[in-house]
């Protein structure tokens, strides 16, 4: 009999006892110990089926009651996962809380085969909620019972829970500690497993997580290696986070007409399915490489088609980075007022949704909006601030750029502070070993 089968086994064993109101210890005798029969009922591998055919017999559950069992077992387990999938399904359209009080319900101990499945989705409730400590604990106890679990063995809840931690501190800014549980999921997932698209949802998350800490050549090579089996991929979505992935790397790579090449053929498919975040997202970036190529007009014009889709389903917290790009665009043409404005509402945006790498882009942009006018007291503040959430959350490739500025505005201010600044760029440069060029162009 096979593993899975012994785990049945053991749950109506279990269900039996507990039935008849007997302790483990009324079932063990000389031949049987009470420790045996929890390994039995908890279906712990190395239990042999003699053991459970003789707890069996002790119970007087002959094979034909046996096979009757099973069957009702099984049914059973088929109702469940129907059951689970459902209340996935509500997490998934947006009602959180009615998914909690459903999984409540069920109430699945630990032991159960189908635990693991229901931490999981536990947390992503909790996810969904921003609860995140609480999202967290799930996804913990879903990886602790999913690798013990031979019955989950091809399920892939254990790569699915490390792919949501790696979100649950992506949310938080912590990007180290998210590509790191990314990269366990990929190392967790059974290509011929269930849930076959998290893999792909793995290579994007991975990708995200390394542009977002300016690793972008490794982060290409990630897109790259997707790319290549792009048409494999059943998720829209997904696909369309690939090209906008690969768009902005190839910009910040410096591949200007590769990145508009795929920008366009991402935006004639976002077009297609409606999708206003990717259609929103695409213009943003194709903005960003007009204004590289020193291209303002066409530039004004994408985050005009960018910003006009303000009211639909893209998130708010989104146009932060918009803002502070359309800020840069109106300092290099010196229409002041505007650029206050909008770099206002970035950083703005930025403090509402606690979004620590685009408001410390703001933070920077609005510092060279006053430096690059001479205004080096006001500039200060915003540098300042700026390097303080790169300490806080370890941009190290950043801290460089910002020194820098600032140490441009206390040239004309303070030699004791300029000095200072430059120390702190040399300590930087010592302990990074190499600066790596960052996404905060310089403004001159």
């Amino acid at each position: 009999m096979t593993q899975p089968g012994i785990n049945e086994i053991g749950a109506i064993i279990r269900n039996i006892r507990k039935e008849r109101g007997l302790r483990l210890e009324d079932l063990a005798d000389q031949n049987i110990s009470p420790a045996t029969i929890s390994n039995i009922e908890r279906g712990v591998p190395h239990v042999s089926l003699d053991k459970c055919m003789y707890v069996l017999n002790k119970l007087d559950i002959d094979q034909n009651q046996l096979s009757d069992l099973l069957a009702d077992k099984r049914q059973g387990m088929d109702h469940l996962e129907f059951e689970l999938l459902s209340i996935e399904t509500m997490n998934d359209i947006g009602s959180p809380n009615d998914a909690l009080k459903e999984l409540n319900r069920l109430n699945l101990a630990d032991s159960h085969p189908y635990a693991a499945v229901m931490y999981y989705i536990k947390g992503k409730c909790y996810n969904s909620l921003k609860k995140l400590h609480k999202a967290e604990k799930c996804f913990h106890n879903a990886i602790r019972l999913a690798s013990q679990s031979d019955a989950l063995e091809n399920s892939n809840i254990e790569a699915a829970s490390y792919t949501e931690l790696g979100l649950c501190h992506y949310y938080q800014n912590n990007l180290e500690e998210a590509l790191s549980f990314t990269e366990n999921g990929m190392e967790a997932f059974v290509s011929e497993g269930e849930r076959p698209h998290f893999r792909f949802v793995l290579l994007r998350n991975k990708a995200i997580y390394l542009e977002r800490l300016n690793r972008f050549g490794e982060a290409l090579k990630v897109v790259e290696g997707a790319w290549k089996e792009l048409d494999q991929i059943g998720h829209m979505q997904v696909v369309l986070g690939f090209y906008c992935l690969k768009a902005e790397l190839l910009y910040r790579t410096g591949q200007y007409d590769d990145a508009i090449e795929v920008a366009r053929e991402g935006l004639d498919k976002a077009r297609m399915e409606c999708k206003h975040d990717t259609i929103f997202t695409l213009w943003t970036i194709m903005a960003s490489i007009h204004m590289a190529k020193r291209e303002w007009r066409n530039a004004e014009r994408c985050f005009q088609l960018a910003l006009f889709l303000k009211g639909t389903s893209v998130k708010e917290k989104f146009f932060a980075f918009t803002y502070s790009r359309l800020g840069v665009l109106y300092i290099h043409q010196e229409r002041w007022n505007e650029a206050e404005k909008v770099i206002d509402l970035a950083i703005q945006i930025g403090e509402r949704y606690h979004d620590a790498p685009r408001l410390l882009d703001a933070f920077v942009i609005k510092g060279d909006f006053h430096r690059i006018q001479k205004q080096y007291r006001e500039a200060i503040p915003f540098y300042q601030k700026a390097e303080k959430l790169a300490h806080q959350y370890k941009y190290k490739n950043k801290l460089g750029k910002i020194l820098f500025r600032m140490a441009k505005c206390w040239e004309f201010l303070d030699d004791k502070e300029f000095q200072a600044c430059l120390q702190n760029m040399y300590n930087i440069k010592k302990e990074t070993e190499e600066m790596v060029e960052d996404d905060l162009e310089e403004i001159s």
